[in-house]
């Protein structure tokens, strides 16, 4: 990753204390340790699955080539969801799951299998269930609008990975900003940037800048919790807020579920007086949207339970 700053030098100026925080997250980001490598084979799948020609010989030759991707393939086509029958093959597998399950599957063996090593004493199964169900709801809500691309459910997946980097490199800190982000009830984004000076979400974008990722993708992680704030809206690089904007309110959903690792902000208002959504609704098309959030947190819970 190349130097540079993940927050105002203004601020860094006028909080020296801080500031040793945020060059240690620059450190932390420009070495190859700390960023995962997803494998060949997810990242394969990726761009296959957005190809209309590719069959689905040609994508079981690549889920063969990681033991991972496979066996979570298999598994959850023997699920009670897809028959629960004994499978043969890969092949077989793929046909019953089809290409998005599929793509959905690479995308979150590679994000778990890379953060299976958590040293603060969370339920880091609620952490899971609720990035994956994050995931579903950013790409439920972005098709209610526009075809998706997988880019959506990528998107919240790692919405939070920034709070798996402080946890991991910043222990003790991490503690402090879940006991203050309860006691409080103001948002783990907010206690960190009162401890630290940085939140997650910098963090977060910072690390899928150092994966490659598509710009749409960095920005919306980096303003899930600001999705209409101007200085996205009106980035002329960015989708309008659109991304951003499905993710804040699929956090807003989780939350809503009670599924997240506590201390999130309280939702006092209904979510259609939701400033993001009403954004959406404002400016985009909507085609129909069908949510049943009981339901997508139940197929989140066995997407999870066919996967570890």
């Amino acid at each position: 990753m190349e130097k540079r700053r993940l927050v105002d030098e203004s601020f860094l100026a006028t909080h020296p204390a801080k500031r040793w925080v945020h060059d240690r997250v620059v450190e932390l980001l420009s070495s190859e340790a700390t960023v995962p490598s997803f494998s060949t084979a997810a990242m394969k799948l990726t761009a296959m699955a957005k190809s209309e020609t590719v069959g689905l010989d040609e994508m079981a030759a690549v889920v063969e080539l990681d033991p991972g991707i496979s066996a979570r393939c298999l598994r959850v086509a023997a699920t009670a969801a897809h028959g629960g029958r004994n499978l043969s093959n890969i092949q077989e597998a793929l046909f019953l799951i089809g290409v998005e399950e599929m793509r959905r599957i690479a995308f979150t063996v590679g994000v778990m299998d890379n953060f299976n090593h958590l040293r603060v004493k969370v339920n880091w199964q609620q952490f899971w269930l609720h990035s994956v169900l994050v995931a579903r709801l950013t790409e439920r809500l972005a098709g209610a609008f526009r075809d998706v691309t997988g880019m959506e459910y990528l998107t919240g997946l790692l919405h939070d990975i920034g709070k798996l980097i402080l946890q991991h490199y910043f222990p003790r800190e991490f503690e402090s900003i879940l006991l203050r982000a309860m006691e409080r009830g103001c948002g783990h984004a907010q206690a960190e940037f009162d401890l630290l000076g940085l939140d997650h979400t910098c963090i977060g974008a910072a690390l899928c800048q150092c994966l490659n990722l598509n710009q749409q993708i960095i920005h919306a992680v980096r303003f899930h919790h600001h999705a209409v704030h101007p200085a996205h809206t009106c980035d002329p690089t960015g989708d309008t807020g659109f991304l951003a904007c499905c993710v804040s309110v699929a956090d807003t959903l989780a939350n809503l579920g009670d599924v997240n690792i506590g201390g999130h902000v309280k939702i006092a208002k209904s979510l259609d007086e939701q400033p993001e959504w009403q954004y959406l609704t404002q400016f985009f098309n909507c085609r129909g949207l069908d949510l049943e959030l009981n339901d997508e947190i139940e197929k989140a819970q066995a997407e999870i339970a066919a996967l570890v």
